[in-house]
Parts: structure tokens; sequence; C-alpha cells
């Protein structure tokens, strides 16, 4: 669940300042298309930055080799950080309010698309040559709208050439493919509906969608101050839908000021390269799989690496017979599991008096081996941070109880593990 909120967290930040550097750069041009794909590119990229890993590869002399890499237990100078129920606890109740807030966004696009096809169903059948095949005609007092490859209108309300307008204006929407614009922001406030970005996506998009057909229907040939008339007839109290491209969605002010503002100037195209270095940033920030640095030592992390003797051939086994495992067939394992692991370090480690008035903390890394009858053996810190904190970490080491020993090819075996104890003040 952890991982769920740090995706989540990560997109969201990436979407905000995304969304904030069109605001208030790129908002205001009238490059529509770019708009358009600027406003997609960076809602996908947000998505995918949190999947996205680039090593940086850095040069040290020293490399400390991580063996069963277990969970970081944190404790604090006024003891443990937090029980483990009460975490879980926290966790599952971020999941259910989460999943509860997508569930209901996810429910009111299923009713905004059934509200599309009940209208549908409910329509007039077009058996006239007069309005494209493609034309429903509703009895309902609603704005005329676009979905898919439909156009839908109740042409009782206008003249015939208001009508022609509206259609060319709509067909401007399909052309376009505006339909799938709507339905893939609808899709991001199903998973970021907490995120107010995003409502300003979905809002910003839809703008612009209106924007293009407008600019698409004078490209007709339209005149354009009868179409800034049938603007201004717009402004009615019809009922509008959320989902599709609406003729009336956008505010009629922005329209017509769109409609009456002088192009963009080409130089104005350089903002659009200059929003790659906060693409670049963003990437570098969530994207990069940095390493520790602490004491200057990389960090292999061979957690899952195999280092054992069962497929080696069998004149070796007995020369191995001593070896230590770190993936055995079966793992050595702390009696109650991971958790109880965790609570048992966690109860016993004791912050040191002297560390917590000289304001030391810091990661300890201890390594140890589980024998084959399930002690707990050589135990050492592989890195440390200060002698006190490093012999506190190693004590509680020491003292853990014997372990459930690990098995490989039918006989108990030594298995190593490194376990990080986090030593932190308030």
């Amino acid at each position: 669940m952890d991982r769920l909120i740090q995706i989540l967290i990560e997109s969201s930040v990436a979407m905000a300042l995304f969304y904030g550097y069109y605001h208030l750069f790129l908002r205001k041009e009238t490059f529509f298309v770019a708009n358009r794909l600027y406003l997609l590119f960076t809602a996908l990229v947000s998505i995918l930055i949190p999947w996205i890993t680039i090593s940086l590869q850095t040069t040290t002399d020293s490399t400390t080799r991580f063996y069963n890499l277990l969970e970081t237990v944190t404790v604090t100078a006024n003891g443990y950080e937090t029980h483990l129920v009460q975490t879980i606890s926290g966790w599952q109740w971020a999941s259910l309010i989460y999943v509860t807030g997508a569930l209901v966004m996810g429910i009111l696009l299923v009713v905004n698309v059934l509200r599309v096809v009940l209208i549908s169903k409910k329509a007039v059948t077009n058996e006239t040559q007069i309005y494209p095949s493609n034309v429903v005609l509703v009895d309902k007092s609603i704005v005329p709208f676009s979905f898919l490859n439909r156009i839908y209108i109740n042409v009782s309300k206008y003249s015939n050439e208001q009508v022609d307008k509206i259609i060319a204006h709509e067909l401007v929407h399909i052309r376009q493919r505006h339909t799938f614009d709507c339905l893939f922001y609808e899709l991001l406030l199903v998973l970021f509906w907490f995120h107010p970005m995003v409502y300003r996506y979905r809002t910003s998009a839809k703008e612009n969608h209106e924007f293009l057909a407008d600019e698409g229907v004078l490209k007709t040939g339209i005149n354009k101050a009868a179409y800034q008339e049938l603007l201004f007839a717009q402004a009615t109290g019809l009922q509008s839908l959320a989902l599709p491209n609406s003729f009336n969605y956008s505010l009629i002010k922005r329209r017509l000021i769109m409609l009456k503002k002088i192009k963009s100037s080409k130089i104005a195209r350089t903002r659009y390269i200059w929003s790659v270095p906060v693409l670049v940033a963003v990437l570098l920030v969530f994207a990069c799989n940095k390493m520790e640095k602490a004491n200057n030592t990389n960090v292999d992390n061979y957690t899952n690496q195999v280092e054992s003797t069962s497929n080696l051939p069998a004149e070796y086994e007995n020369q191995m017979a001593d070896s230590i495992y770190s993936q055995p067939e079966i793992m050595a394992e702390f009696p109650g599991g991971q958790e109880q692991l965790i609570k048992y370090i966690m109860d016993n480690v004791k912050y040191p008096e002297v560390a917590k008035e000289k304001g030391i903390q810091g990661k300890v890394f201890v390594q140890f081996v589980v024998d084959k009858k399930g002690k707990v053996c050589e135990a050492n810190v592989v890195r440390g941070v200060q002698e006190l904190l490093d012999k506190e970490a190693l004590r509680v080491v020491n003292t853990m109880p014997d372990w459930k020993p690990g098995m490989d090819k039918g006989t108990q075996v030594k298995v190593q593990f490194t376990i990080p104890i986090n030593f932190r003040l308030e």
C-alpha cells in the first residue's frame, strides 16, 4: 500500500507542475493543437513517471553487498516509531478512502455514458435528407453535443441557419476525435479523484476542444460575426452533459475572446520547447533510482540473488557443506514471520542516552547468519553510523531467539541476512 501511495503522490506532483506551466505560459496561446497535445502528453507522462527507473551509476572504491535485505526498522529517541498494527490500520484506512473515491467516480462515469445511451434510444429518427446521417434528433431540452461519431441536437430550439453552424462545429469534434480525449480525462479522474489539478486538466482540455472546433468552423467559410452571434444565443439555461463535447461547454466570454484574438507569434512557440526542462526535472526527481550515499558507499541489494550449492556438481557438495546460503530452497524464518521480527526489534532496541544528547542518528546495517540449528551467529555491522548506535543494533540482533533454519535439498543450511535499523531523533 505504501508503494501505491508513493505512485499517487509522484504522479500528482508531476501533474501539478506540468499544468502549472500550461496555465502560466501556454493557456492563452492560439496554438490549440499544440495545447491539446501538451495536455495529453503531460497527463500520460505523469501516470508513467512512477514506473520509470533511471539508474545513475556512480564510481566508488567500495561496494557493500547486502544479502537478504530485510525491512527497515525505525526507532526514535522516544521509543519505536509506530506499532505495526497501527501502521497497517492507517494504510487500510487510506486504502479504503481511496478505493471508495475511485469507485464513486467510476460509477459516475458509467452513469454519464448511460445517459448518452438513453438519449440515443429515445431519439427521433432522422429520416430527412436535410441533416447528415450521423445527426441524432432529440426532443429533450439539452445543449447540442457530440459523442464518438454522432451529433445530438434538438433542432426545434434553433433556426435552420443556426443548426447548420452547430452541426459544422460538432463535426470538427468528431473529425478530431475529441471524445477519446474526454474519456481519457474521465478515466484520469477515476484514478486521481482527490487531485484538483486533474479537474483543471479536464476543464482546460474541453475548453481547448471548443477553441479547435470554433477555429475549424471558421475555416469552412462561415461568417465570423454570424458565428459570434450564435455563441451569444447559446448563453441559455439548457441542460448540459458532463462527459461529451457540448456546443455550449466553454464560457462564452473565453470563446469570443479567442475568436477575436490575434494569432500567437512564432516566437511564442519556443514556450513549448522550454517545457522540456520541466519534464527533465520531474524525471530526475522522481524517476532516478539513486543509490544511497551514506559513507560514500554503493549498495548492491542481493536479496533475491541465489548463492547456493543446490546446482553444483556432486563432487563439490562435501566441500560446500558448510557454505552460507543467500537463497536456499526453503528460507530461514523468524518465529511468527517478518511482522514478529520487526516487533521484536522495535520492542528491544534502546536508543543510547549519550547518542540522544549528542544528536546522533542514522541507519545501521547489521549482517548475521542463521545457522543450521536456527541460532543467530556471526553478527557484524557492515555499515554503521557511530559506535554507540552500532553496538546497540548489534546487541539486539545477537539476542534474537532461534529461527526456523533454512533448508536446501532436504538439509538444514546456514542463511545470511541483513537488517537495517534506523535510529532517528524526533
